[in-house]
């Protein structure tokens, strides 16, 4: 039985749960991309960017030993963790660009994060973020990213204004838009080891094969928009966009999702981190 939980939001937390669901399937149905012992005692997972934590919820149901867990669930916005939970999940406001306290450090089975490590900058470097992440991760222990490469094969127009303005955003707070193929090397630099990556394609709109995953993904990302829209317009960023093409671009993109779609490549990387001798 799915754990109960209270969305703080509850038009937010469906747009997050259409996208998690994009997601996974785009992953092929796996929260994780690394071997792990789903009956392990006393594991210990940690989500940075949870946002209201469903990952972490999908993970809690995958195996009858996993809900005996714990699961800790951190970001910059704590408006977004659910109002109630079950006892074994943690939410907890922090900025992936802080170290975590020291009493923290090596104490997970598990580290994850996905589509929220620009948001480091211009706080600190990406790398530094990472790093943050693996010093969480016990010996023996696995982190997982899992990031967009800002690119649109086959893509519209509109969904091509999006990508431009994601890329400006990010260049200009000093994430950089190619992060994402910089994941592996900065794990590797972190100090992990058997450290792999994967480039997947994920599907929106119509250019999914599954019409309910089809609408999923059409409605959750020009749902985003605004949000991004806002924050470009509060940076002053000249985009060569007029006022009246940002503020239609959600309009515009939902409409061009459902009869185009689009291809939005995402990039896994993970590794573990070495045991003690």
């Amino acid at each position: 039985m799915a754990p109960s939980f209270e969305p703080a939001n509850a038009a937010l937390s469906k747009r997050l749960l259409d996208q998690h669901d994009v997601v996974i399937d785009a992953f092929g149905g796996k929260l994780l991309l690394f071997p792990f012992d789903q009956s392990a005692s006393d594991l210990k997972v940690l989500e940075s960017g949870c946002a209201d934590g469903h990952w972490l919820q999908h993970l809690s149901t995958l195996t009858p030993s996993l809900p005996s867990a714990t699961y800790v669930g951190t970001d910059i916005n704590d408006s977004f963790f659910p109002k109630s939970h079950p006892q074994n999940f943690t939410f907890t406001k922090h900025n992936v660009a802080d170290r975590w306290p020291s009493s923290e450090h090596a104490k997970y089975d598990i580290v994850h994060q996905r589509l929220s490590l620009p948001g480091a900058a211009p706080h600190a470097p990406l790398r530094t973020a990472v790093k943050n992440l693996f010093d969480l991760v016990k010996p023996g222990g696995w982190i997982q990213l899992v990031e967009a490469e800002q690119l649109g094969p086959n893509s519209g127009p509109v969904f091509e204004q999006f990508l431009d303005l994601v890329k400006l955003v990010f260049d200009t707070t000093g994430a950089g838009w190619k992060y994402a193929q910089e994941m592996k090397g900065w794990l590797e630099e972190a100090g992990a080891v058997d450290v792999q990556e994967v480039s997947v394609d994920m599907a929106f709109g119509a250019a999914h094969t599954d019409a309910v995953l089809a609408e999923k993904g059409a409605t959750c990302t020009a749902g985003a928009i605004a949000g991004l829209v806002m924050h470009a317009k509060m940076m002053g960023l000249k985009t060569g966009l007029s006022d009246e093409e940002l503020d239609s671009m959600a309009d515009r993109l939902l409409v061009e999702l459902r009869e185009k779609g689009a291809n939005y490549p995402l990039r896994a990387a993970w590794g573990r981190k070495k045991e003690k001798a």
